[in-house]
């Protein structure tokens, strides 16, 4: 009967033991950037954000009055979540793990455009649109290779 309520317990309390917390904080300066992951808006900085795998992610930061910053970022795996020992410390290690990545970004202000670079860039790609010619469009109707023709409208018989 003990031995019943040790396979129990164990299978209650153990599961409740482990505990991985995997986090991210991104800052900038100057701070209150928006920052997308993947393409998709997650915050303003400084912010954090929660993740569960390990790898490369793409991260763009975005603030008026400043170039938009894209880039990859790596976030390793450490060695205590290689198999078999991601199984313990997850699973079966008596206290919580943390893992944090801190992530810091220098954005750098927007730059002037010169109102003569643009106008000759424009000039440039007016001149080089002028020398591409459409395609001309092809409009032949072709019967389709399994499809019935249509014949004289007979009155239906009742």
């Amino acid at each position: 009967m003990k031995f019943f309520r040790w396979i129990a317990f164990c299978f209650l309390f153990l599961p409740l033991l482990g505990c991985v917390t995997r986090k991210y904080t991104i800052d900038s300066q100057p701070q209150g950037a928006m920052v997308y992951k993947d393409g998709k808006p997650i915050g303003v900085t400084p912010m954090d954000d929660h993740f569960t795998y390990y790898g490369k992610y793409k991260f763009k930061l975005v603030k008026d009055g400043y170039e938009p910053l894209d880039m990859e970022q790596k976030i390793p795996t450490p060695w205590y979540e290689y198999p078999p020992l991601d199984f313990i410390s997850e699973n079966l290690f008596p206290y919580e793990i943390h893992n944090i990545h801190r992530f810091s970004y220098q954005l750098q202000p927007l730059q002037p455009v010169l109102k003569e670079e643009l106008i000759n860039k424009a000039t440039h790609l007016r001149e080089k649109g002028k020398e591409v010619t459409p395609f001309a469009p092809v409009l032949e109707k072709k019967p389709l290779a399994n499809s019935a023709q249509i014949g004289p409208q007979l009155p239906l018989k009742y």
